[in-house]
């Protein structure tokens, strides 16, 4: 009978082996090697406690709205959008009583996102931690730049088209600004170790499902936050925000981990082709 054991375990143990070696067990063990769900709730908590103060700060001095902001980008309908402007401010009095303390702690959150996303890029690639802490420092500030350029970009989206969400040309504006703000955020985060092809899938993978997650989002949250609202109060309406700031950590995860297992295969298939490899001595 414990011949009989140890053999099922045996026979369990090699069956795991095969399934993680396969291409679907293999992303899934580098998702799992930069504990991409943990990190999510992480990187949730960043948004909500760090940047979403600083993108209604930046759009209310942008001459824009944070409220229109996440509807366009959330595509939601005209029932859901009002339960959202009932919980958002139009960041006005932030602006106006905004101290010097106060843009110290915004500028802080913000690099403290640009860490977070640059120990995961250099985790998902296996590079070093950078040794020069003024190199690190200035490509965390200048992400946090790009990064307002980038809210900038979204603020001027939601003043021209309207808040419908469900236009084709929302999606596809925002798909392409996304391809150039990821590759360039993997780029400078990583700073400068690695080629501007070999980061490319990394921003295209990331902005197809950043993209797919506002369709996804489109289709399902406006209903979501309606019933929640009725059901929960302003408190359900933030649980669905909260779910999708979880969704966009989960978005940024898979979007590297696809990249670099596109560069890896590809990088596996010469040498892998007929007459590719060296003769013996």
């Amino acid at each position: 009978m414990r011949d009989k054991g140890q053999a099922l375990i045996g026979k369990g143990n090699a069956a795991i082996d095969r399934a993680k070696a396969t291409r679907a067990g293999t992303f899934w063990t580098q998702l799992n090697t930069v504990d991409f769900i943990n990190s999510a709730f992480q990187f949730a908590t960043f948004l909500a406690l760090c940047i979403f103060p600083l993108l209604i700060v930046l759009t209310a001095a942008l001459g824009g709205s944070a409220r229109k902001v996440i509807t366009v980008r959330l595509g939601l309908s005209p029932q859901a959008a009002k339960d959202v402007d009932a919980l958002i401010s139009t960041g006005h009095q932030a602006l106006s009583g905004l101290t010097v303390p106060g843009i110290v702690f915004l500028f802080l959150s913000a690099i403290g996102i640009s860490t977070t996303l640059q120990t995961w890029y250099q985790k998902i690639y296996d590079q070093p931690p950078p040794r020069n802490a003024v190199r690190l420092l200035l490509s965390r500030t200048v992400w946090v730049i790009g990064f307002a350029a980038y809210i900038w970009l979204q603020v001027q989206i939601g003043s021209q088209v309207g808040p419908a969400g469900h236009h084709v040309l929302i999606y596809l504006v925002l798909f392409v600004i996304a391809i150039f703000f990821w590759w360039w955020t993997v780029h400078i985060l990583l700073m400068g170790t690695m080629s501007w092809r070999a980061l490319f899938p990394a921003g295209l993978a990331t902005a197809f499902c950043y993209t797919g997650l506002g369709v996804f989002s489109a289709l399902f949250f406006s209903n979501s936050i309606i019933s929640d609202e009725k059901a929960y109060g302003p408190a359900g309406v933030i649980m669905i925000l909260l779910s999708y700031m979880i969704a966009i950590g989960v978005v940024v995860h898979l979007g590297a981990v696809v990249g670099r297992r596109w560069n890896d295969r590809h990088a596996a298939a010469p040498a892998n082709q007929p007459g590719t490899t060296e003769p013996a001595g």
